[in-house]
């Protein structure tokens, strides 16, 4: 069943159409205090799918480089499993954009979009490498003399 909300209507009423629609679908947060809750919504404008699509992603960017500025910026609690969980978050999301949302965007704005994830992802593996290397020249080594002579 899909349902069209006409705002000039005064019978205040919902109109059902079986028409077929295409376009981008999102399921909505339905908190409290609304008057009408949609288990899915199809945004059917190109310009309000694409800057929906833009504002998503970047949204997702932003955490996963906050979570990688913590891990650049930490000196002894950062863990192989932090590094490689933001790794695979990058290639989720590459993922997504290649099978979610490709269709939706023109392809000026998808390469600009996947080409921001692989810089993202190559610098912060060379920062992390920069760290690794920094922090094994501070550390001092301890190497212990070999003695020879007679042991009891």
């Amino acid at each position: 069943m899909k349902y069209n909300i006409v705002k000039d209507n005064p019978d205040f009423k919902l109109s059902y159409y079986k028409v077929k629609i295409t376009g981008l679908d999102i399921l909505p947060k339905n908190k409290g205090g609304l008057s009408i809750k949609a288990k899915k919504i199809i945004i059917t404008d190109q310009a309000l799918i694409s800057s929906f699509i833009k504002k998503r992603i970047n949204k997702k960017i932003d955490k996963v480089l906050e979570f990688m500025i913590r891990i650049l910026n930490d000196e002894e609690g950062t863990t192989d499993d932090d590094t490689t969980m933001v790794l695979d978050e990058l290639n989720r999301l590459k993922g997504i954009i290649m099978n979610k949302y490709k269709e939706h965007l023109t392809k000026e704005e998808f390469k600009s979009i996947l080409t921001k994830i692989i810089i993202l992802e190559e610098e912060f593996k060379k920062n992390l490498m920069q760290k690794m290397y920094m922090v094994s020249n501070v550390m001092p080594t301890y190497y212990e003399e070999e003695r020879i002579g007679r042991s009891r």
